[in-house]
This record gives C-alpha cells, sequence and structure tokens, in this order.
C-alpha cells in the first residue's frame, strides 16, 4: 500500500495533521525575526561629525550651524568645518575636513545599532549593507545544507539541532565585540533560520494528504507575516540592538520541547526502512483523527511513490540534474521565464522589506505595515487563484506593482507617507506574486524533475535577494529614486514576460520531461498573451482520451483495450 493511500484513509488533514501543522507553523515566526531583524539591528540612524568630546545630536543649534556644512538644505553627514574660533560665534564657512573624532548619532528611534556602536557610516556604509546580505546568504546555506542532512540523519534531529544551534548564536550574537563577529554570527543566524523552517515544513507536509498541502503551506506564510510585523514592535519596545537580538532568540528555546511534541516523518522513516516506527505514529496519527483502522490494515506492505525521470513507464530512467530543463526549446523558454520571475520576486520582496526604514517618518510603523500588507494579498490570492488562474494573477501583481514603485519616483522626500502609501502597494502585490510563483512553477515543472526546477528557482532567488541591500546602497551613492526604478522595471518586465507562459489552471500535471515539453508548444505568441491552452499536450489527451473511447465501445478490441489501459488511463492520473 502506498504512502499517500494510508494518509487517505487515516484522514489527510484530520485532528493529528492539524495539531502538527500548527505547531510546525510557529517555527515560521522566529524565522521572520532573524531573516528581517537587520533591518532595525543595523539601522542608520541621523547623524553628522563629533566636533568635542561628550557632544549631543541636535536638529538645530548654534554649534551645528558653525561646524557643519549645509548644502541644498541637508546636513552633511560626513564633513565638518575646522574652526578656531567658539562654536556659536563663527562669521564664515571655514576650512571643511573629514570627520576625525567619530559621529553624533540621532537617539529619538534607536538607542543602539551595529550602526552606532562600530561607525559604519560614510566611508563604512556598505558594511551596513553586507550585515543584511550575509543573512540573507546564511538563508540560502541553510536550506541546502539542512535539506541535504535531514535526508541523511532525518528531519527531526535536524530542526531539533537548528534550534539548539539557533538560540546558543543568538545570544551570543548579542555580545558581539566587533564587526567581524556581528556580521559571521548574523550569517550563521541566516543558516538556522532558513535550516529549521524548511525541515520542520516537511515533516508538516509529509503528514499532510496531497489534497491538504497548498493549504498547509499557506498556514506557513501567515505565520511568517506574524513573526514579519511582530519584529517591529519587539524593536519599538527595547530600541537597543543588543537587546533586540536576546529577545528574539531566547523564546526558540521553547521550541525545544517538540522533542516531544512533534514526531518524525512518517515517510522518511519508510525510506529507510524503519517500518515499525512509521506504523506506531500512523496509528496514532489514526487514533487522534478518530479514525478506527483494520488490525491488520498497516501489517501490509508500505510502499513510497516512484518518481522516475523520463517517460512514463521507463523502469531504467536514471535522474536528471537542471540541465535537463533547459535541453529543448519550449521547456527553456519556460524555465528562464520562470526563474527570472523567482528572480524580481525575491529581490523586490527583501529590497522592499529592508527599505521601510528610509520610507517613512516613523521605521517601526513603516514596517509593520509593510509585514501586514502580507495577509491580506495571501487571502486574496486564495480567493483569486482558482477564478483568474495563477499566470493572470501573478503578471496582474507584478505589473501594477511595478506602477506602484515608479510612482514613488516623482514624490518629494517632503511628502514621506505619500511614498510609503505607493511602496506598501508595491509591496502587497509583490508578496501575492511571490506567494503564486511556488504554486505556479509547481505545476509548470514535470513532476520527474519537479523538485530541481523548484530547487534551481530558489536558488536564484537567493542570489539575488543578497543583492538587494546593496541595490538600497546605491540611495544614498547615487540618488533615492533608483532603488525604486530597478525594483519596480524588474517587476514590470517579469509581470510582462509571465503573460507568456501557459496557463495551469485545472490542467493535468506534465509527467515527464516529453510531456513538460508538450506544454505550451504549438501556440502563438498572440495564443499564449490571450491564454489559449489548445496545446500540443491537450491535442494529444484529446487524441489519447478519443482512443479510449473508440476501444470501449468496440467489443473486438477490448482485448488490446485491457492490455493497454495502465498505460493510457496512467497519463490521466491526478498529480
Amino acid at each position: 500500500m502506498r504512502y499517500d493511500d494510508i494518509l487517505k484513509n487515516i484522514g489527510e488533514f484530520g485532528r493529528y495533521q492539524k495539531y502538527v501543522c500548527i505547531t510546525i507553523c510557529l517555527l515560521a515566526i522566529p524565522s521572520a525575526w532573524h531573516s528581517l531583524g537587520n533591518t532595525f539591528l543595523s539601522a542608520q540612524p541621523e547623524h553628522y561629525c563629533r566636533t568635542f568630546p561628550g557632544q549631543e545630536y541636535e536638529e538645530f543649534s548654534p554649534t551645528k550651524n558653525c561646524t557643519i556644512p549645509c548644502k541644498n538644505k541637508e546636513w552633511s553627514k560626513c564633513e565638518k568645518y575646522n574652526r578656531s574660533e567658539p562654536y556659536d560665534q563663527c562669521k564664515d564657512e571655514g576650512v571643511v575636513l573629514k570627520c576625525d573624532q567619530g559621529w553624533v548619532y540621532d537617539n529619538t528611534f534607536y538607542e543602539s545599532t551595529a550602526v552606532t556602536d562600530f561607525d559604519l557610516v560614510c566611508g563604512q556604509n556598505s558594511k551596513r549593507q553586507l550585515s543584511k546580505s550575509l543573512a540573507l546568504a546564511g538563508k540560502m546555506v541553510g536550506s541546502a545544507v539542512f535539506g541535504y542532512l535531514a535526508d541523511v540523519v532525518g528531519r527531526k534531529p535536524m530542526f531539533l539541532f537548528g534550534i539548539i544551534m539557533q538560540v546558543s548564536v543568538g545570544v551570543g550574537a548579542s555580545f558581539s565585540p566587533s564587526f567581524p563577529v556581528f556580521c559571521a554570527v548574523q550569517f550563521l543566524l541566516g543558516v538556522t533560520a532558513s535550516g529549521v523552517f524548511v525541515v520542520a515544513i516537511v515533516i508538516a507536509t509529509e503528514l499532510v494528504g496531497p489534497s491538504k498541502r497548498a493549504l498547509a503551506g499557506m498556514g506557513v506564510q501567515y505565520c511568517y507575516s506574524i513573526g514579519y510585523m511582530s519584529i517591529a514592535l519587539i524593536a519599538w519596545r527595547l530600541r537597543a540592538w543588543p537587546k533586540i537580538e536576546l529577545a528574539i532568540s531566547i523564546p526558540s528555546a521553547a521550541f525545544l520541547s517538540y522533542y516531544w511534541l512533534v514526531p518524525e516523518s512518517p515517510r522518511w522513516l519508510l525510506s529507510k526502512g524503519r517500518t515499525e516506527e512509521a506504523k506506531k505514529i500512523l496509528t496514532k496519527a489514526a487514533k487522534v483523527n478518530k479514525v478506527e483502522l483494520p488490525d491488520t490494515f498497516l501489517d501490509q506492505n508500505l510502499e513510497l511513490e516512484d518518481v522516475k525521470v523520463g517517460v512514463k513507464g521507463d523502469n531504467n530512467a536514471q535522474r536528471v540534474s537542471a540541465w535537463a530543463l533547459l535541453r529543448t526549446p519550449n521547456m527553456r523558454f519556460k524555465t528562464l521565464i520562470i526563474n527570472f520571475a523567482w528572480i524580481a520576486n525575491s529581490m523586490v520582496y527583501y529590497g522592499l522589506a529592508f527599505f521601510t526604514e528610509d520610507l517613512s517618518s516613523d521605521p517601526y510603523l513603516a514596517f509593520f505595515i509593510s509585514g501586514a500588507v502580507d495577509i491580506p494579498a495571501y487571502i486574496l490570492c486564495q480567493l483569486l487563484l482558482d477564478h483568474l488562474g495563477r499566470r493572470r494573477l501573478i503578471s496582474g501583481f507584478m505589473i501594477i506593482g511595478s506602477i506602484s514603485l515608479f510612482c514613488c519616483i516623482p514624490i518629494p522626500n517632503e511628502l514621506g507617507n505619500v511614498t510609503l502609501v505607493f511602496a506598501m502597494i508595491g509591496k502587497f502585490c509583490i508578496s501575492g506574486s511571490y506567494a503564486v510563483v511556488y504554486l505556479f512553477a509547481t505545476e509548470l515543472f514535470p513532476t520527474s524533475i519537479r523538485n530541481v526546477g523548484i530547487g534551481m528557482g530558489s536558488f536564484s532567488g537567493s542570489i539575488c535577494s543578497i543583492l538587494s541591500p546593496y541595490i538600497l546602497l546605491l540611495a544614498d551613492i547615487v540618488s533615492q529614486e533608483l532603488p525604486f526604478i530597478i525594483f519596480g522595471s524588474f517587476s514590470f518586465v517579469a509581470g510582462i514576460l509571465l503573460l507568456l507562459l501557459p496557463e495551469t489552471l485545472g490542467r493535468k500535471l506534465p509527467e515527464t520531461l516529453e510531456e513538460g515539453e508538450l506544454v505550451g508548444k504549438g501556440l502563438s505568441l498572440w495564443q499564449r498573451i490571450k491564454g489559449d491552452t489548445q496545446d500540443e499536450y491537450d491535442q494529444k489527451f484529446a487524441k489519447l482520451t478519443e482512443n479510449i473511447q473508440v476501444m470501449e465501445t468496440d467489443n473486438e478490441l477490448k482485448p488490446l483495450k485491457q492490455a493497454r489501459s495502465s498505460t493510457y488511463m496512467s497519463l490521466f492520473e491526478t498529480d
């Protein structure tokens, strides 16, 4: 008996699975804290050159007028005047010098950040973005390393190890004595945030039946948004980066109780031949779900689904690499577009998340709103997915989002709240498209290489998300509008290109690379834009359906029908 058949008998999303999913989804909250918390840990407050020991920041004062150059109604952050007369009695501008006694920082919003403690301003400004990029790089590494080790030693040991690492590294991070140490621990926290999250979600989805896995995935997204919003509240209350780091690290110790509360994945146990342990977990799930199974139900041979690469039925099929997605023209065309969409979504999502500290007079409120817009975006996606389809919805989100970001460009700095409104409309749209891109890619790639395709897209997106903090750095070096131009352009181009992909709503998913190549093939450019689905893939199955109907009405062909029925009907199985 196959594993998914067992889940259908004990309940695809019964009380036991709901309990495990809710428990696991809570891990998304600290994952969001450590993924996005660097916005406040490395925040850059207003500052100018220090001219005497013990000096405090002042918005306007005679001393500031005499010591700090002012050009275009903006105070210099990296230069000062060399004064020989008293600071409040100056008659000329004086000689301009670089800051040689450090800086004075505005503590209106931040008591301390890594920027103020390590003086990451002016010539050191790029280092501030480095710590953010390293946290995102850690997420990329964590997904790969923890994912691999979870297949070797088990899901449960790895996410428990990740929790221990998250608590210990996070607590140690609050005592970082230097910027290199701070960067190192931010990378490690990114590793644990992603590693724990990915492995735990695998446990949840492997306990849920096939028809409910998308629902479980959306639950994770909602919890991530809760973590997104709550980090703004934590940072607003504590104000100092060491306190914030402690506050987002220590609570993870409570998740060590999952050693007793969360089971190992039965699917993984079966893959390792530990059948008796898997049976105990499945028996408990059936009991909690109040499903009575025959005494010998789980004594039958338990099997995992075999997913082979190549033509269906080919027992000699072998695993292939991501290169197989680029080998044929139509599959290559679809792969490149969906990967570009993934890159655009990841870059813009994290770019806007980190940019919120510069979009409003209150960075905490702006960041909270940025996280809050994710929730209605996910709700709207769930409502529209089965009506508009995947292609139109994600394309519409990205094009509207890009227009909103372009609208931010001509708004003057004095109208920061107006900029925030348009930026959050863009963030709303990108959050929606980011949620849909996973589902769209899952349905677009053939089963035989689906995981490889998803991994390629996720990896590409991770690389570009690492670049997003440096795109924000262009706002300080070139102009405030340049990040909006880049983010808006990527989103717009991706939205247009997505209209060239075939719709997957309600269609039978391709199984092999051969079938994947047929999806969308034979359609003209205009047919693709209109969303026609009568491609070679549909034509093939329409012909097979007609042949099956003929065989069912022709008694003379019944022996042939019986011999070939498994070949034909397997093509219509639900994925």
